[in-house]
């Protein structure tokens, strides 16, 4: 999968390894939901596995910036709701 619209191989490896556990797979949750709730424990956990500029990356792959930033905005309103 080396397209401009797939995640860098290192991420790729740590979804489908995460993604095939049977911890996570057997799960009743939607697939969407397993795989957001797979990339939020990378990004806190391994942040190191995404390819973006912040965890020292000289290229930056797209897909691994736009699930960045979609993890980021959804921090940042999780946090700013209202209690």
């Amino acid at each position: 999968m080396d397209s401009e619209i797939s995640y860098s191989p290192k991420l790729q490896v740590a979804f489908k390894l995460m993604l095939e556990n049977p911890a996570i797979s057997s799960s009743p949750e939607r697939s969407s939901f397993k795989f957001v709730k797979a990339a939020r424990f990378l990004k806190n956990q391994a942040p190191h596995l995404f390819q973006v500029r912040e965890m020292g990356a000289k290229l930056e792959n797209r897909m691994d910036r736009w699930l960045w930033d979609l993890l980021e905005q959804s921090e940042t309103a999780a946090s700013a709701a209202p209690e």
